[in-house]
């Protein structure tokens, strides 16, 4: 059954089919339009029953765990709805990571959308969608279209477990931002590079500022180039 868009409790996703590519705003709108009651804004797909038993698989539902498993396996408060049209996945703060990583990973294998209200981004976007700027990283899945508040969060991320972030434009320039020894730089440094077409326009520099970090990929992302005046770049 359909729930009601409000405070976040939980770390909610929602997968369902698209022909085209939408916005966020536009996903949210069927989303609420759904959850007033309008079953049909999403149209059925056999995509979507493939998906839910391969989230199920990953994720086994509540009724098959014994009381020694919930812990160790239980992500969830409850076991999705099977559908055709839209899957609904709510799990618990403590395993959001996981699960979303898992999700969008299994989102796109079937050729469907997710949307996450929580950060109001859709990604991935529907099959063919050409992103104008790309986010990547080691342990992550692939995010077309960050926004602001997207970047801030990856920033988070960059550490030890995951040493690595790129963003790309659709040109093919970017900016990458590494960390610790895996980008030859000391623990706690950040290994800030671009490059600007060509592998002999590859620049790099190093800071222990997490915040410059950000605003290397935020700066990048908006088309302002103050970054490159903030830093003393080398040519690699």
């Amino acid at each position: 059954m359909a729930e009601a868009l409000g405070v976040a409790v939980s770390f909610d996703l929602y997968v369902w089919p698209e022909d085209q590519p939408v916005t966020a705003a536009e996903a949210r709108a069927k989303l609420e339009r759904w959850t007033d009651g309008v079953p049909e804004v999403f149209a059925t797909h056999p995509a979507v029953g493939r998906f839910y038993d391969a989230l199920l698989d990953r994720f086994p539902p509540l009724e098959s765990l014994g009381d020694d498993d919930i812990n160790r396996l239980g992500v969830r408060s409850m076991t999705p709805e099977r559908s055709d049209a839209i899957v609904a996945i709510s799990c618990v703060w403590s395993r959001a990571d996981e699960v979303g990583t898992a999700v969008l990973t299994l989102a796109a294998e079937h050729g469907l959308i997710c949307y996450e209200p929580g950060d109001h981004v859709v990604n991935p976007n529907a099959p063919g969608h050409a992103a104008l700027f790309t986010l990547s990283s080691q342990s992550l899945p692939t995010m077309p279209d960050p926004d602001v508040g997207r970047l801030e969060w990856i920033i988070g991320q960059v550490g030890e477990d995951n040493r690595y972030v790129i963003l790309e434009r659709a040109d093919g320039w970017f900016v990458q931002v590494g960390y610790g020894d895996a980008a030859g730089v000391p623990t706690g440094t950040y290994a800030l590079e671009y490059q600007e077409g060509s592998i002999d326009r590859h620049f790099r520099c190093q800071t222990t500022d997490r915040e410059a970090a950000l605003r290397l990929l935020q700066e990048f992302r908006a088309g302002d180039d103050r970054w490159k005046r903030r830093h003393l770049w080398g040519l690699l």
